[in-house]
């Protein structure tokens, strides 16, 4: 019985991400947010959270190829004449919002070679002091403010956010410009993306997927193995139903998209949380 699409699907292009050989199996990866300079521009994000966006959109564009329709939930008895509703969403891309993305290049180029000449789309210039024969910009995306530097800072801070409660100047975003909407946990999203790969292609159980021996699913968290102290042992997860750690992948919880609906907010246009749905409405 298929738990996560009404029809088998098969992949071509998206395959699950192995851990890499020199990878410290001992060691808890985390990584702070922090802002990548690139060519005197900035992105918000490191490389690695547009890389996942990408994969995402690419299995998304794969199975939207493939009509597939998702199994969000699946019924759950009440009673014995009664159940809960199954509720299915179609994967289908909004193609207005990825126009400059190149999308019959994202389903079959690799992410490096596709970044060299999209990698603008997710930058912002650093902001910089004008010399007097700098030319003001027409750029919509520039605003010139004068400001009288013997103020203090947060005097100028309180006047920038007055302005922005005026005219609404910050905070927006152009068109072709893209921004992810939460922060980035990069094991924790690709234990995600890899869970949803495997259970799409539907030959491993849930033990085997979280056992592997590639680690398709990474330790990110010291509750997740047997040592309770803080040295964690090489591919041991603890006594955990793994039914409940593929469902919370997969479906998530209250507090965070699970790769069903990371999917979806991609194929919408977002990554990784959708600013207005939750896809289980």
């Amino acid at each position: 019985m298929l738990k996560h699409t009404l029809k088998p699907v098969k992949l071509k292009y998206s395959k699950p991400i192995k851990e890499r050989v020199n990878t410290n199996p001992e060691k808890v990866i985390t990584r702070k947010r922090h802002v990548k300079l690139i060519d005197g521009k900035v992105i918000d994000k490191s490389i690695h959270a547009y890389r996942m966006w990408f994969l995402f959109l690419k299995l998304a564009l794969e199975l939207e190829q493939q009509k597939t329709v998702l199994i969000m939930k699946n019924p759950v008895r009440i009673n014995e004449r009664e159940s809960t509703e199954k509720i299915t969403l179609k994967v289908k891309v909004d193609k207005r919002k990825y126009k400059k993305w190149d999308l019959d290049q994202v389903l079959e180029l690799p992410f490096n070679t596709w970044w060299k000449d999209h990698s603008h789309l997710f930058q912002d210039e650093v902001s910089k002091v004008l010399k007097p024969d700098d030319i003001i910009s027409n750029d919509p995306n520039h605003l010139t403010i004068q400001i009288d530097t013997r103020r203090r800072l947060t005097d100028v801070i309180k006047d920038l956010r007055n302005l922005n409660d005026k005219k609404q100047v910050f905070d927006r975003r152009s068109e072709g410009q893209f921004s992810i909407n939460g922060s980035v946990r990069p094991l924790t999203l690709l234990n995600r993306y890899n869970c949803l790969i495997l259970k799409l292609q539907g030959e491993l159980s849930n033990g085997a997927i979280v056992e592997h021996k590639n680690k398709y699913i990474r330790i990110t968290d010291k509750r997740m193995v047997k040592n309770k102290g803080y040295k964690i042992p090489l591919n041991q997860f603890e006594d955990l139903n793994y039914a409940h750690i593929i469902f919370d992948l997969i479906s998530g919880t209250k507090k965070s998209f699970g790769a069903k609906q990371i999917l979806l907010s991609v194929c919408d246009g977002y990554f990784m949380k959708h600013p207005t749905k939750t896809y289980l409405e």
